[in-house]
């Protein structure tokens, strides 16, 4: 690489800041020169003072600081998602032995909601489901339908929704 290449690809890659440098390093020149611009060719004398500061931080306070107010966060709630923690629920206080034991009814679960596939890219669906359109990605949950697993196409033009409730793999399409 010759010297004259060498100092062109420089020059292009430094230009704008070498032309910044010499613009400041001669703006400051004329400054000195001139006396501030002046047009006299002093420059005028310049006092500092310095007067000692003393630390607040260095003496002890006349009386101790104490908040007046005490500010306190209301407390977070408190969410049991099964599907994300896989946590178990805790049992139920034991009845003592004179209570008669009921036995535990459970409520017949209704048919889970249908949802139909509207639209379908790789990372994003709509899916119209229980009265709303919902846009949906890998992660997200759909009520009923659990969590959003993926988002596959199949054959050409044919996606189709995995979710997983925490029981069973569902598919949801268009149909």
């Amino acid at each position: 690489m010759s010297m004259l290449t060498a100092a062109g690809r420089f020059i292009r890659t430094y230009s704008t800041g070498v032309v910044a440098a010499t613009i400041s390093v001669v703006f400051a020149t004329y400054m000195l020169l001139t006396g501030g611009g002046s047009g006299n060719g002093e420059l005028s004398p310049v006092l500092v003072r310095h007067q000692p500061v003393q630390s607040p931080l260095k003496e002890r306070p006349e009386q101790p600081i104490t908040p007046t107010r005490r500010i306190v966060a209301p407390p977070l709630p408190v969410v049991g998602d099964m599907i994300i923690t896989g946590s178990i629920t805790p049992p139920e206080k034991q009845p003592s032995s004179t209570q008669r034991q009921q036995p535990r009814r459970i409520a017949p679960a209704g048919p889970p909601p249908r949802y139909v596939l509207r639209f379908a890219a790789p990372q994003v669906a709509l899916v119209e489901g229980a009265g709303r359109l919902w846009r949906v990605q890998p992660g997200d949950i759909l009520p009923g339908a659990g969590r959003v697993v993926r988002i596959e196409e199949r054959s050409r033009n044919r996606w189709v929704v995995k979710t997983f409730d925490g029981r069973r793999m569902r598919e949801i399409s268009s149909r």
